[in-house]
């Protein structure tokens, strides 16, 4: 046998059995080596991303810290604070255009616990609609986007 055909031959004496094999076959010989790669890859990442975004979650947990008890007082409909008849628009830089968004009516799905009044549950009856138990009808209104 020359030089060139032992090559080829494994100790077995199988020839090119390395190359035979599927890439399933390889990838079930190696998952340790995949996984251990995937998770570092998934690492570097994670690191990546929370170092890019580092202002924005440090602002996200700081508005956490400072409304921490707005989840709480929610729960209550007696902590609820009553609604702005006006809206004015402040910190719009001055060069930003206003527009007027018309809303239409609809209906709203309520936190649990809470109630439509009966003039919303009348509205949404004479407009042709059927609310379900925790579901409210919301009238037309305006709201100002920059």
């Amino acid at each position: 046998m020359d030089i060139q055909s032992r090559a080829n031959h494994t100790i077995d004496g199988n020839i090119n059995e390395n190359k035979k094999k599927s890439f399933i076959e390889k990838a079930k010989e190696h998952k340790k080596e995949i996984a251990i790669g995937a998770v570092a890859i998934l690492s570097v990442m994670t690191i990546v991303l929370v170092v890019k975004n580092k202002a924005t979650i440090e602002a996200a947990i700081k508005s956490t810290h400072t409304k921490g008890g707005l989840a709480n007082s929610l729960k209550t409909r007696n902590n609820v604070a009553p609604t702005i008849s006006e809206v004015t628009p402040t910190n719009i830089p001055s060069n930003a255009p206003i527009v007027e968004i018309n809303v239409r009516g609809h209906i709203r799905n309520l936190p649990e616990g809470w109630n439509p009044s009966a003039s919303n549950k009348e509205v949404a009856r004479n407009l042709g609609y059927c609310l379900d138990e925790h579901q409210t009808w919301v009238n037309p209104y305006t709201k100002i986007a920059a």
